[in-house]
């Protein structure tokens, strides 16, 4: 795909056909996708850029021409740069996206609120259309769908899960290099559909469906919410969670590389809460609550097994 096709997109130049066939592209290509971030921060910089020309050029002529006191003058610099953003070409499609320790919060049309974790991508039609609300996911969101008993909200992910609600809040975690994909209900209900077996399952509130890729099945269990919502505070809660999970949350949060020295800590069961900490607070905390100790070298962090 070539970067003017990505510009059009961003552009709002491309048809419903091609602008599906880029954001799909987009969707399943990280290293594209900083690309595109990139291009989208210039366009919107040079549309500003215009924008604050124009707007200052209106400005001189009507003070002349009306010689309109000062405070409706300011106000009037707001009204047409509020204007003129709000002509900057917009798709049907949106494609939205987070790096590594980053966090955005997103609000659809219809009010949901969206709030997408680090090193995820979430695309969505700017305008709902038909009977349905379609968004895709690919990695982490916490949602608070507002309800509509017309209309269902369905996430999509990329392993053939949907999570199906009319109004509810819930967490889903769906990234490509886990082994799972886990759906965290708080609120309401979810409808949970393995597209593959056509496996569909119920969730009410404190219940969490675990889709185990590798087994193709899907486990349902009783869980404490917040030990999979509270990233979102910026604390993560783990409870005997494998170390290997543990190490992806935190290079994904903390944008950082582990090296690990034995596969025992890879298996190693982690209990423990990190509140707002910096990295060298938790690194430190695995040393005096696990047999783990560290080191950094070249701004990587080994791991090490106590022997």
């Amino acid at each position: 795909m070539s970067n003017k096709k990505v510009l059009k997109l961003i552009k709002g130049q491309l048809s419903p056909e091609e602008e599906k066939e880029v954001i799909d592209w987009l969707f399943n290509n990280p290293k594209r996708r900083e690309q595109y971030e990139i291009l989208k921060a210039k366009h919107v910089a040079a549309s500003l850029r215009k924008s604050k020309k124009t707007t200052f050029k209106k400005f001189y002529r009507y003070a002349a021409l009306l010689a309109v006191i000062l405070t409706s003058s300011i106000l009037t610099w707001h009204v047409v740069v509020k204007n003129s953003i709000s002509t900057i070409p917009s798709n049907s499609l949106v494609l939205i996206t987070t790096q590594k320790a980053e966090k955005k919060e997103i609000i659809l049309e219809d009010s949901t609120k969206i709030t997408l974790n680090a090193n995820s991508v979430l695309s969505y039609p700017k305008h709902f259309s038909g009977n349905t609300r379609e968004v895709a996911i690919k990695g982490e969101a916490f949602f608070e769908v507002t309800k509509n008993t017309e209309k269902p909200f369905i996430v999509t992910t990329e392993d053939g899960m949907k999570i199906k609600v009319l109004g509810t809040s819930f967490n889903v975690k769906s990234y490509s290099e886990d082994k799972n994909v886990e759906t965290t209900l708080v609120t309401g209900k979810v409808k949970v559909i393995e597209e593959n077996k056509n496996t569909v399952v119920e969730l009410s509130p404190s219940q969490k469906a675990t889709y185990i890729k590798k087994e193709d099945k899907m486990i349902v269990e009783k869980v404490d919410v917040k030990n999979f919502t509270s990233w979102k505070e910026g604390k993560l809660i783990y409870n005997d969670t494998p170390m290997r999970q543990v190490i992806k949350d935190l290079e994904r949060t903390y944008d950082l590389k582990f090296d690990v020295t034995s596969n025992k800590i890879l298996d190693y069961k982690y209990k423990g809460e990190f509140d707002n900490l910096d990295i060298k607070q938790i690194l430190d905390l695995f040393e005096v609550s696990s047999p783990i100790t560290y080191s950094i070298q070249n701004n990587i962090i080994r791991l090490n097994i106590q022997k």
